[in-house]
């Protein structure tokens, strides 16, 4: 494990709390009468509402920031991964990959779980009982597959770097490997031509001795 994932597990831990006490919690001025919601919306501009309550179209864009919100901290984190760790070997790095995507997942997954409860309490007008769970289909959010793929094409790139540095094969060794590799995979045609040629010389040595 390099620094980078032990300081990134802290920072996402801080992080969670930061959203969830901050950005979460000010949704809940829909709830009492005479309050106010007033939140980033992720894309440079405020989402605000006063008065009213939260219906379907105040969740679609609750669950939208929320998407937002994740995919820039996903390609923020990948972003200072790449600066941070470019000294690194490849080989370092390959497994630092793997650390940061499971980081990035715990995190997301604890973003979606308090995003769910503070969209059921938010239905059910500070009631979170008297009414069902958000359905996964309105909670959804694309970070998970995005995290996967960035992870991915890190990987990929690594791999690449990892073999392109490794010297050539000498000749005589790949001479060999060919030799190994004809007779594993004809041994049953080869031995039945030493087979033929020992008989071959036995008959000469019998006939002509």
């Amino acid at each position: 494990m390099t620094p980078f994932e032990l300081t990134l597990e802290n920072e996402m831990n801080v992080e969670v709390q930061r959203f969830n006490n901050g950005w979460l919690f000010k949704w809940y001025g829909m709830t009492y009468e005479g309050s106010k919601t007033d939140v980033e919306d992720f894309r440079g501009g405020r989402i605000a509402y006063a008065g009213i309550k939260f219906g379907h179209q105040q969740q679609q864009i609750f669950w939208d920031a929320i998407d937002r919100y994740l995919d820039q901290k996903v390609h923020e984190t990948f972003k200072q991964w790449e600066n941070d760790t470019r000294a690194l070997s490849s080989e370092v790095r390959l497994k630092s990959v793997d650390g940061v995507e499971r980081t990035l997942g715990r995190f997301v997954s604890r973003i979606i779980a308090y995003g769910k409860e503070t969209d059921r309490r938010l239905r059910g007008n500070g009631n979170p009982d008297s009414v069902n769970a958000v359905d996964d289909a309105v909670a959804n959010v694309y970070t998970m597959a995005e995290i996967s793929n960035l992870a991915t094409s890190h990987r990929m790139l690594l791999q690449h770097s990892i073999e392109s540095a490794k010297p050539p094969e000498p000749t005589k060794v790949l001479k060999w490997r060919f030799l190994e590799e004809l007779y594993a995979e004809n041994k049953g045609l080869i031995r039945l031509l030493g087979a033929l040629g020992a008989g071959a010389i036995a008959i000469w040595g019998y006939f002509f001795h």
